[in-house]
């Protein structure tokens, strides 16, 4: 019998203190699950007159059915996998007591619930990646091994992603940041009650509320509920205060690895992204196509198995997401400085 079933890793999981994926929880709390391996972006964006289409870079595919444009998106399944190194049970643990106190087996379990949260963690971070690319570009761009470069574009308002230089950028002579977040929401076709900006950004935007503009920002902490899923200990987030009466600031440097290894920002220190929950974010998830899965959606797969031709154990989790913003232009993103300030 194997103790390491999909029902007991995510019991497991669950209990953990998990990577809290900041703009996930704000601009996308909803889940919609698909039991198919395609995602349908009508069915999500249900309030749009017109869907949101799928922008072929090398493979996509528009499903026209009578009387409407359905658009269908197979998007590309999340395996982080790894082995269950036996060396590791042997070993004494980080935070063990000295000549070690527990068995084989407690490491062992140890061992399998450090991957299990790994792989969803990783899982998670690509998650908020996704949530970034959409919020900045009002697309995202979908890639892998195996799996054809697809370009996902939502057709955001181009007036909505904007870029400030020379003379108009932030920290220029005569430049106010703050006249310029209220130009920005106008261009928003919902009212703007979230901004969360890089730190370069900030410094800018501090800079002016230390001047002429210091009576506007509240630093008072609000009682919005979409606001409290955010920060949590540990987080690269900080409230910074409300600007105005309805206009929260936020600054965050959340960072990932990228597959080279490098550090990345998940939105750049000079950029400023507006929204709020008009955005109607959703987290879509199309269906496993594993036995074990039942061939269902669900938002995490984890699985373990001992190979047959080299005894080794092995732990995999599947995801196949998509991140829709049913109203993309409930959202604006500016590039308001140089990069270094």
């Amino acid at each position: 019998m194997n103790i390491y079933n999909t029902v007991a890793l995510l019991g497991v999981v669950n209990k953990l203190e998990q990577f809290q994926p900041f703009l996930l929880n704000l601009f996308f709390p909803e889940v919609a699950l698909f039991n198919d391996e395609k995602i349908a972006l009508d069915k999500v964006a249900k309030g749009l007159s017109l869907a949101p289409f799928v922008s072929p870079m090398v493979g996509g595919k528009i499903q026209r059915g009578k009387g409407s444009t359905t658009v269908m998106f197979a998007p590309a399944c999340l395996k982080p996998k790894d082995v269950v190194d036996p060396s590791r049970m042997i070993k004494r643990m980080p935070g063990e007591g000295i000549g070690g106190v527990l068995s084989t087996e407690q490491r062992r379990d140890a061992i399998v619930t450090d991957i299990t949260l790994d792989q969803r963690n990783k899982i998670l971070r690509r998650l908020e990646w996704m949530a970034a690319q959409v919020l900045l570009e009002g697309k995202v761009v979908v890639e892998g091994d195996n799996y054809p470069t697809v370009e996902v574009d939502f057709k955001r308002d181009a007036a909505n992603t904007i870029t400030k230089t020379g003379a108009g950028a932030w920290g220029a002579a005569g430049v106010s940041p703050v006249d310029q977040l209220e130009e920005f929401a106008h261009k928003a076709e919902a009212p703007i009650t979230t901004v969360v900006m890089g730190k370069t950004a900030w410094k800018h935007l501090r800079a002016d509320l230390k001047g002429d503009n210091k009576d506007l920002l509240d630093t008072r902490r609000g009682s919005r509920s979409q606001m409290e899923l955010g920060p949590s200990a540990g987080m690269d987030v900080s409230y910074k205060g409300t600007l105005g009466s309805d206009m929260e600031i936020w600054v965050y440097t959340g960072q990932y690895d990228d597959a080279d290894g490098n550090k990345k920002t998940f939105i750049g220190d000079n950029q400023v992204i507006l929204g709020s929950p008009a955005i109607e974010g959703v987290r879509a998830f199309g269906a496993i196509l594993t036995p074990g899965a039942g061939y269902k959606a669900m938002e995490y797969y984890p699985r373990h198995w001992v190979g047959q031709d080299v005894e080794m154990e092995f732990i995999e989790t599947q995801s196949a997401p998509l991140i829709i913003p049913a109203r993309p232009d409930a959202s604006v993103c500016a590039t308001v400085c140089a990069s270094a300030a």
